[in-house]
């Protein structure tokens, strides 16, 4: 990015919404830029989610139903063509009492009026598909479609494609403040600069009202919901078959036992209305009914599989899902969603384009235009391991035991068009530090391979994000 330079779209916001517009415009003639306040992309709800690729959470006729149809049936593709991490396990909403379990035809109705595959089974058709689930289950709907992602990484990758494609990442870089005239915004500045912007598309999530307040747009009233999750290992995970899901409830989906495309489970989240963004504090108590909830679906949940625990801060708002233009400012796009931005993103990337096609800005699909990222074989996974070293002989070097991330792995993750900065960056991208031990063991070999990659003395290499300039995006 260049202080002063002119580009048709700035996307506000490094999170997956804003990662997946930013990819798909990139495809286009227009230019592109996109601003995150943190030093990583990835950084907020994007990274502390359960990974779930739904097919169906929203009544059939909303914006939300739309946006995930139009998504759940291209994960294959786009994950094949991202080099990101993805399955259909499918998923089963149980009921554990007759009162919940009243609730599940219409659950089922509601899926498929929806467009999914749904099936409305007994509690015994249940077990026999999930042999860990409660005696106690009354019945479930079978949702066989349902899907695991990696948030991350498809964050990441998204921002890679943007920039494959020429997109500007600038990162600590939030935007402080907005230039207007008549027609409407004409820049957005940061603290590296002004750049000039004949379109601007908030999807910066918590901070999305602010950004639009500045923009002098309409009033977006968002607010922090934080939810604790306890991940365990994959003693416990791989024996999972399908995600485990209650009966939700009116504001959240309730506590699930999610396993992860790497194996792992993760019990959680729970919803708990929050004033400060920054507050990612884990609790007991709170930690405790987790467990004592996910035992109730699940009861060989135990705490002796527990790797760690953490919180994370999704946004929640009164407008669950918004994707249009701003009523004030007719070339800002307002984008937010509290529940289901991994799953919408596809469709939301498109209708965005849709909009900013329809309201007269012309940005035909370039030709040559890169739709696929390098592939990146993985020892943990690779079907043939022994061949490895023969294609880069740091594939010898495992630096992680847990996840059996090797060297090789961690340096094509700086070959990038946006590589880590940190450890973290590099857990993200890789999983290295992710596993059993969180990095007690492999740390110290992840931070020498960090410093070898970017000329930088072993002390300098952060664990964690920097401290960003306070400014639209950031946590106080």
């Amino acid at each position: 990015m260049r202080a002063g330079a002119a580009y048709d779209v700035v996307v506000i916001g490094g999170g997956v919404l804003g990662t997946a517009i930013a990819a798909r415009l990139a495809q286009t003639t227009a230019s592109v830029c996109l601003l995150e306040e943190a030093d990583d992309v990835a950084e907020g709800a994007s990274k502390g989610n359960a990974g779930i690729t739904t097919t169906f959470y929203a009544p059939p006729g909303t914006l939300e139903a739309e946006l995930i149809a139009s998504s759940w049936p291209r994960w294959e593709d786009i994950c094949d063509r991202l080099d990101v991490p993805f399955s259909r396990p499918g998923a089963l909403t149980v009921a554990i009492s007759d009162e919940q379990a009243t609730e599940l035809p219409q659950i089922h109705a509601d899926a498929l009026a929806a467009g999914t595959r749904a099936e409305l089974l007994s509690g015994e058709q249940a077990r026999e598909l999930e042999p860990m689930l409660t005696p106690q289950c009354r019945g479930a709907v079978h949702l066989p479609d349902e899907g695991l992602i990696d948030p991350m990484r498809l964050t990441c990758a998204y921002a890679e494609l943007a920039a494959a494609n020429g997109a500007a990442i600038a990162l600590s870089c939030p935007a402080v403040g907005f230039e207007a005239d008549g027609d409407g915004l004409t820049a957005v500045i940061t603290p590296a600069g002004r750049l000039r912007a004949r379109w601007v598309v908030n999807a910066a999530g918590l901070c999305g009202g602010t950004v639009s307040a500045l923009a002098g747009g309409e009033e977006i009233k968002v607010w922090p919901r934080k939810g604790q999750y306890w991940i365990l290992d994959r003693a416990f995970g791989e024996r999972l078959h399908k995600m485990v899901l209650p009966v939700p409830m009116p504001h959240t989906r309730g506590v699930q036992v999610v396993p992860t495309t790497n194996g792992s489970a993760l019990l959680g989240p729970d919803a708990q209305e929050i004033t400060d963004p920054a507050d990612k504090a884990t609790d007991g108590p709170s930690l405790a009914a987790i467990l004592a909830q996910t035992e109730q679906l699940v009861p060989e949940v135990s705490l002796r599989y527990a790797i760690k625990s953490y919180a994370a801060n999704r946004v929640a708002a009164v407008e669950t899902v918004r994707v249009r233009l701003d009523a004030r400012r007719p070339n800002l796009v307002q984008v937010g969603n509290r529940s289901t931005g991994v799953s919408a993103s596809p469709g939301t990337a498109d209708r965005v384009l849709d909009l900013l096609r329809g309201a007269g800005l012309r940005c035909p699909d370039r030709p040559g235009r890169v739709r696929h990222l390098a592939k990146v074989r993985r020892l943990l996974h690779d079907p043939d391991p022994e061949s490895l070293p023969g294609v880069d002989p740091r594939y010898r070097q495992v630096v992680c035991v847990c996840e059996q991330v090797t060297a090789a792995e961690i340096a094509a993750a700086f070959g990038r068009h946006l590589p880590p900065r940190s450890i973290e960056g590099v857990r993200k991208r890789t999983r290295a530090t992710g596993g059993r031990c969180q990095g007690s063991v492999c740390m110290v070999g992840v931070a020498f391979l960090c410093s070898i990659h970017t000329g930088l003395p072993p002390a300098e290499i952060r664990q964690g994000p920097a401290g960003a300039t306070l400014g639209v995006g950031s946590e106080p």
